[in-house]
């Protein structure tokens, strides 16, 4: 249990040094963005899914959002075909960067 709540708080890097952030985009943090349907904001992490290993060898996750007021969901990728690239949101079109996290919910 604690190597997995140490290894989700803190990640590792692609050659698995323990102790550099990981990216910001975890389940339960809310995203400054806009939802596609209702136009509110923010959107919150719903699931954080692991799609494939790059070349790079980073990996690359598929985050899906969802509006706490209208339960539309959306979905983006991190790290789409090599570390750092961060594709569009599906419905709302709209760009994702780390700035957008707001913070985490408890």
């Amino acid at each position: 249990m604690f190597i997995y709540e140490y290894d989700h708080e803190y990640g590792e890097d692609k050659y698995g040094m323990v102790g550099k952030p990981a990216d910001p985009f975890q389940e339960n943090c809310r995203l400054n963005i806009q939802c596609g349907k209702c136009h509110q904001q923010p959107m919150v992490i719903a699931e954080r899914n692991v799609m494939d290993v790059n070349r790079d060898d980073s990996t690359q996750y598929q985050i899906v959002i969802s509006c706490p007021y209208c339960r539309t969901s959306d979905e983006f990728f991190v790290n789409q075909g090599r570390e750092g690239k961060i594709s569009k949101a599906k419905r709302a079109h709209q760009r994702i960067t780390p700035a957008d996290v707001i913070k985490k919910d408890n």
